[in-house]
């Protein structure tokens, strides 16, 4: 008998890096804006993100374009064709919450649940909109704040890979996990501005797999993730970026700027932390 889906672990980690302009007053804006001027010859920019290169000079430019998924070979007693249909589901499921765009500029949810079963689609709607934000359970979604983010293309650069492996939990059950670790890229503007920047994502988590007794699978997703630069809104379900021109909101990051957004390990340790990271 599978087990009854429990929440994930939906805490998020929220990285934000610091202002490159630090203030968030129009005048002094300005001001800094006429000495950069002077000094240079060319105005302040906070473009960051090249609309005809969004990748280029970063490591994504090297990253493909979306969840690649592995040709499977049979586990234990689960046979090549029954891994791979996991391996699939898996895939599905990154894509509905990183590639959608209605899902991530949006709000939308409808791609995603429909991946899910039964009961793990119940358990998800129960606790949408907990008023624990750790409970929630759109926190499996990335969502950004809305208005605060259109995209740049069409493109979503990615990076990582799944494994599968037999696994027991703490009742005795058996069932298959597929583990996932990814670093996701976007490149995101203001809503009708200049202002840019790529939002760097660090993927870490499993989906479980439980035989329904139907020769169906019963699919929990469980996962977290480190983004970065946002703002450390600890009370939110959804993503603020954090642009140059703006001052840290929420947590003021952490620690000194020496994370490198694009190094998954350096993510690996920081649930639940706000800290600075290098440029994106």
């Amino acid at each position: 008998m599978p087990l009854t889906p429990v929440p994930p672990a939906p805490r998020v980690v929220l990285i934000a890096a610091l202002a490159a302009a630090l203030t968030g007053c129009a005048p002094a804006e300005r001001l800094l804006d006429d000495v950069v001027r002077d000094v240079t010859g060319y105005p302040l920019s906070f473009d960051e993100v090249d609309r005809d290169d969004p990748f280029g000079g970063t490591e994504a430019q090297d990253y493909g374009e979306g969840f690649a998924v592995p040709e499977a070979a049979g586990l234990g007693d689960y046979p090549a064709g029954r891994v791979q249909l996991a391996y699939d589901i898996t895939g599905d499921l990154l894509e509905a919450v990183y590639l959608d765009e209605e899902a991530v500029f949006g709000g939308g949810d409808g791609r995603f649940r429909q991946l899910l079963d039964r009961r793990s689609r119940e358990w998800y709607d129960e606790h949408a909109g907990h008023e624990d934000p750790l409970m929630d359970s759109r926190n499996l979604l990335f969502h950004l704040t809305p208005g605060t983010a259109e995209p740049i293309g069409d493109v979503v650069k990615v990076d990582g890979g799944m494994r599968a492996e037999v696994a027991e939990d703490e009742n005795g059950w058996r069932y298959l996990a597929v583990h996932t670790e990814y670093t996701i890229v976007h490149p995101v503007a203001r809503p009708g501005e200049r202002v840019s920047v790529r939002l760097v994502t660090s993927h870490y988590g499993q989906v479980s797999f439980y035989g329904d007794g139907e020769g169906g699978w019963e699919v929990l997703p469980a996962w977290w993730r480190a983004v970065g630069p946002v703002h450390c809104l600890d009370d939110q379900v959804t993503f603020t970026p954090a642009y140059a021109d703006e001052m840290p909101e929420g947590e003021r990051p952490r620690g000194l700027i020496e994370d490198d957004p694009y190094d998954l390990d350096a993510g690996r340790g920081l649930e639940g932390d706000c800290g600075a990271i290098r440029g994106t």
